[in-house]
């Protein structure tokens, strides 16, 4: 994760609202878009308030209705209306399918890091999110041998989380062959593993639709730096990368600032009653 991170989602937002402009002219992204009168967003199914199935098997989330929304600005000066249509990405595909064309943007719990844009040839949009890693531990002495770095720890491998555990967590105790949380979080109830690690927001999530009892039986752990702070993590959209779709960039990120359908989205499902850890976190992160 960005370990420099110093960022407020609402302000860093207000602030691209004052250096993007309210029309910005069409490039290759914009361009396929409108011919095919249809934008493809890859979302991911694990990821609660962010993209998952509902009860009746329906996608649900941040990430849906901002589709929907983008969507709408996209299709306000077409005589067609642009259709969306929604592909299932993952941890591991998610930059492939972005920078093969097969979607147009990935909208998930992406960490945004410089690295990352040039080691998968890939942009960031603009923050719509702050959280940092944290471990899911049972309470009591679990938890004491989880903060004494003396337990087993699992983690999605290939991921930023696992990443920030390394570089603060003895690597002989990390536990890397997980692909999703789902299966880290259900190797930690049956004991496989003494903690899990995650960022602190989808480890509560996946915690709830397991309906682990979160007050009595489990907690959470928080990673720092070595200078005492989180290790902290942005949210952004991936989109294409090269300078060719850097418009295709700023228009995301303008609707992001401006677009007040956008802004209302990410209150419902991001901002309005947020967890005491979530907040925390949010602080935390949000500090100068």
């Amino acid at each position: 994760m960005n370990k420099k991170l110093k960022i407020i989602i609402a302000s860093s937002l207000a602030f691209l609202g004052t250096i993007f402009p309210q029309k910005i002219s069409q490039a290759q992204t914009e361009e396929k878009i409108i011919r095919k009168e249809q934008i493809v967003v890859g979302v991911r199914e694990d990821s609660y308030w962010f993209g998952s199935r509902n009860d009746k098997g329906e996608r649900e989330g941040y990430c849906i209705d901002i589709a929907y929304a983008l969507r709408e600005r996209l299709s306000a000066n077409q005589l067609e209306p642009i259709r969306v249509r929604f592909v299932t990405s993952t941890v591991q595909s998610r930059w492939d399918m972005v920078k093969s064309g097969m979607v147009d943007l990935e909208c998930g719990p992406n960490t945004i890091s410089t690295e990352r844009e040039e080691k998968h040839g890939i942009n960031f949009s603009a923050p719509f999110f702050i959280t940092a890693t944290q471990i899911l531990a049972q309470r009591g002495r679990i938890e004491e041998d989880v903060n004494a770095g003396n337990a087993i720890v699992g983690v999605v491998r290939n991921t930023s989380n696992e990443s920030d555990l390394k570089s603060a967590y003895p690597e002989e105790q990390i536990e890397d062959k997980f692909l999703t949380r789902e299966q880290g979080i259900k190797a930690l109830a049956d004991g496989e593993v003494n903690g899990f690690a995650s960022d602190g927001t989808l480890l509560l999530g996946v915690a709830w639709s397991m309906d682990l009892d979160m007050e009595n039986d489990y907690t959470f752990i928080t990673i720092n730096q070595e200078n005492g702070r989180p290790f902290c993590a942005g949210y952004g959209f991936i989109l294409p990368g090269g300078e060719e779709n850097s418009s295709w960039q700023n228009y995301v990120n303008d609707f992001l600032a401006n677009d007040r359908k956008a802004q209302r989205i990410q209150r419902k499902w991001l901002l309005d009653g947020l967890s005491e850890n979530s907040q925390m976190l949010y602080d935390a992160c949000a500090q100068e």
